[in-house]
This record gives C-alpha cells, structure tokens and sequence, in this order.
C-alpha cells in the first residue's frame, strides 16, 4: 500500500480509530493486524515472506536469551540474511555464472536457468530491522521478546516497513509494548509532518524526475550542461524522494505516540564525503556500523584495517542497494572517496595551517561543501544509469563546452518553461525549509507560536498544493517511492 493513495487515506484513519479504542496493553495486535493488512495489501504472498523472517528471529532471539554464543549469533544472522539473498540476489548470481561458464566453455547449452522469484518491497529493511533485534538480545541491550505478536508488530511496523527508517529493536519494542496515550500536540507534529512530507515527494521529487528521465533517458542527445543539471537534479531528487517517506513514516509513527529516528540530518551541508554519509540515511548507516564495522575491527587495529573495514561497508552497501554492477561501482567509489578524504586530511590541516587558513571559516566550509556536493552528485550517476551509460555520461560532463550554458533551451528543460520555473521555485523551497529544519524542534515551535488560524492555513495551502500537484500531467512521474525497490 503506497502513502499517496486513496486506500491509504480510508485505511490511516479507521487504523488510528481502532487503535486509540482498543485498550493500551493490546495495542500491539492492533499495530500487527493493520501492518499485515498494510504489506500483504497488493499480494498475499508478500506476507508468507514477512512471516518467515519473523519466525526465524523470534525463535533466534528466544535461543539467543539462553545461549549467547558468537555461534549462535552468527548462525540466526546468517539465516536471516540469507532470505535476503535468495530473493534479492539468487539471478543476478546465477548470471554470472552463465556469464563464467559461456567464457570458459564458449558454449550456452550448460548455462543455469533463472528463478521466477519475486522481490518483496521493503525485504532489506525488514531483514534488517529483524536483525538489530538478534543483536540487541546477544548484546544485552534488550530480553527476548516471548510474545510472538508483539514481536510481529516490530518487524511489520507498517510505518517503517517498506523504506525504513530501520528502528533498532531495543528503541521500537519497548513503545510497542507500553504505548503511549493519545497525546494531540504529538499528534499535530506527525500531521505537519506527513504534509511536509507528501509536498517533498509530490511537487519536488516528481517534478526533479521529470529533468532526469528526460535527460538521461536521452543522453546521446544532450550536451554536457543538460547532463550536469540533469546530475543535479537526480542528487536533489533522490534526496526529496527519500527524505519524504522517512518524513511520512516519521509523522504517522507520531500519530500513534511513537518516536522513531530522524534519517537524514541536512547531508549536503557536510563537509566531507565522511561527514555527508554520517548524515545521509543515518539508520542504515548506523547498522551498517554496528552490525559490520565493529565486528570487524572498527578503528581499533590501525589504520590499514580501518580502511579496509571502510571499504568492505561501502562495497556491502553498493550491493545492498541492489543487484547490479552499477550499485557496486556506486559503492565503491563513496568508499573510495571517503578512505582519500581520511588519508588527505592531515595533510590538508597541515597546508591551512602553513598558509594561515583556518578550515573552520565560513568561506572554506562553504568551498568544502560546494566540493562535497560536486564529488556525491557525481558518484550518483552511478547509481542512476549502467555503468557504460554513466561512464559516457561523465566523459561528456568533463569535455564542457562553456558555451552551452547559454542554450536558451535550457529553460524549458521540463519540457515547457512553465513546468521548468515551477521545478525551480518549488525545489528552492524545498532547499530553503530543509536548512531551516537544521534546528528541527526550534522551528517547529516558532509554527506552534502562531495563531492557530495562520498554523492551520500553511497546512490547508500545503494540502491544496499538494492535491492539484498530483492532478497535474507532469507531476506524477511515479507514485512510487524509489527505495521501495531496495
């Protein structure tokens, strides 16, 4: 079930209704019910997998809470990741095989046959989030849950359970188990939330796509500047769209008392590639930490070994995202960035301070984010095209001809100028209310503090833009969210 439909919105509200009538202590099987409704909506079988997943680590955690052994650890981790690889990964496998064998052989007759499998919407993070559940029991930081619908209601948490934020088990549990009341200020900021959220995806997401497939889907036939605003756009967009379902999921968790975290904390205000994956996707990226990065030594065993650890995260990473060569080239080159970024910066401290520079200026942070935002934007063309396309896309990036940024075409990028001024104005907002949310509690008192007639018509103006957005012909480039897919 998506966010922006019509049977979400029939669907949220009966929910919630139920949900704050039933008595508190049974909440939990409220929550299970509407998410095994939210996810099996489309297809039934989507729940047999949920189901497994759910099972494994409940019986995993239950050992786990009696036999804390490394062994067993790893043993009930290794199951459940491999449900993971068997639909994610088991073709893009059995490809390379072929690929090997017709290479060495010269001959197709003995190649493998696909599976027809389908891939769940959301399987990584439910993996994922079943996951830091088998790590907070072995670590002691939470007891097995022996209630196996409350726990149910973890795993399926319909907010969160198609594109994240993945919810540390020892964080997300305990709300599930001792709700809390209806509460109408929380309840406020979920709905401002879920709005600001629905406007990202509708008017800024949507209207970025349309440059990108634009250019893009044509790119033998564009010159450098469409292909560097087409970048652009693709680095904005994926950062709207992402950013508005951890904003919707955020806001509807609110509307049920529940807290769950921020996944994104301004990342092209960093100042280093280091710093913009410490604030972009912040749940995976905290996963990836403690479920990998850690384990495998962390900092701890000297440089070499961290930046090796550093790159086995971002190769992981490059294939989590999905089964591709062009996701692992993604990949590799963030870990190639940031493992240079490290090595370089005591030797870049060293030239500041002999030029008499200080780093920390407002100039220099400025210079180092417009770098950052250049070197990211970049390495997400990897991510949006095959390796071949993105390699020719960038060789054309580099050979800029300045004239043609004064192509007067390229006001009408969108397809008319109309539409192009509107993808601008709206994504500038968007901008602008994202640098603002830096201090996310300070500027959402500042909205409480005005009259709630002012309060109330921001959200009705938001409402209606985001209403005739929708009706618009070029606004809805895809009503699906594009981490549904991973």
């Amino acid at each position: 079930m998506n966010y922006l439909s019509l049977i979400f919105f029939g669907f949220m509200p009966l929910f919630l209704i139920i949900y704050y009538i039933v008595p508190q202590k049974c909440r939990y099987i409220v929550i299970t019910i509407g998410s095994y409704f939210f996810y099996g909506f489309t297809d039934l079988r989507l729940l047999l997998i949920l189901m497994s997943v759910t099972v494994l680590t409940y019986i995993g955690g239950i050992i786990l809470q009696n036999k804390k052994t490394r062994a067993m650890y790893a043993l009930f981790m290794i199951l459940t990741i491999l449900i993971l690889f068997v639909f994610k990964y088991t073709n893009f496998a059995i490809r390379n095989i072929n690929l090997i064998l017709a290479k060495f052989t010269g001959e197709t007759a003995y190649q493998l046959t696909s599976l027809n499998l389908i891939l769940p919407v959301g399987l990584s993070f439910i993996v994922f989030q079943a996951c830091t559940y088998l790590g907070d029991v072995y670590r002691n930081k939470l007891c097995a849950e022996k209630n196996i619908l409350r726990y149910a209601a973890f795993v399926s948490f319909f907010p969160t359970v198609l594109s994240g934020p993945i919810q540390k088990a020892r964080e997300l549990l305990p709300q599930i188990k001792k709700p809390m009341p209806f509460d109408a200020e929380t309840a406020k900021k979920g709905t401002v939330l879920f709005v600001w959220g629905a406007f990202e995806k509708i008017l800024v997401a949507n209207k970025l796509l349309v440059i990108v497939n634009r250019v893009f889907g044509n790119y033998e036939n564009y010159n450098s500047v469409y292909l560097i605003i087409a970048a652009i756009c693709f680095s904005l967009y994926i950062y709207a769209d992402f950013s508005s379902y951890s904003d919707m999921a955020r806001g509807i968790a609110m509307l049920m008392g529940i807290r769950i975290g921020k996944n994104f904390n301004n990342p092209y205000l960093s100042c280093s590639t280091a710093e913009f994956w410490n604030r972009w996707h912040m749940s995976l990226n905290a996963w990836f930490i403690e479920n990998i990065y850690i384990p495998l030594g962390g900092n701890r065993k000297g440089a070499l070994r961290k930046y090796i650890n550093t790159f086995i995260v971002f190769f992981i990473s490059g294939l989590w995202h999905g089964a591709a060569y062009r996701y692992i080239v993604w990949g590799v080159l963030n870990g190639g960035l940031v493992i240079a970024g490290q090595i370089l910066k005591p030797i870049k401290s060293r030239i500041y301070s002999a030029i008499h520079i200080d780093e920390n200026v407002e100039s220099i942070k400025c210079l180092r984010r417009i770098i950052v935002f250049i070197l990211i934007t970049m390495t997400w063309i990897f991510f949006n095209n095959s390796v071949t396309d993105s390699i020719f896309i960038l060789k054309k990036i580099i050979y800029l001809n300045p004239i043609n940024f004064f192509d007067q075409n390229l006001f009408s990028i969108s397809g008319t100028l109309a539409t192009t001024f509107t993808t601008a104005v709206v994504t500038l907002l968007f901008v602008y209310i994202q640098l603002k949310r830096q201090n996310e509690s300070t500027e959402y008192a500042c909205y409480c503090r005005q009259p709630l007639l002012f309060q109330a018509m921001i959200l009705g103006i938001l409402i209606c833009i985001c209403v005739f957005g929708a009706c618009s012909t070029d606004a809805t480039v895809n009503t699906q969210f594009l981490y549904f897919q991973f």
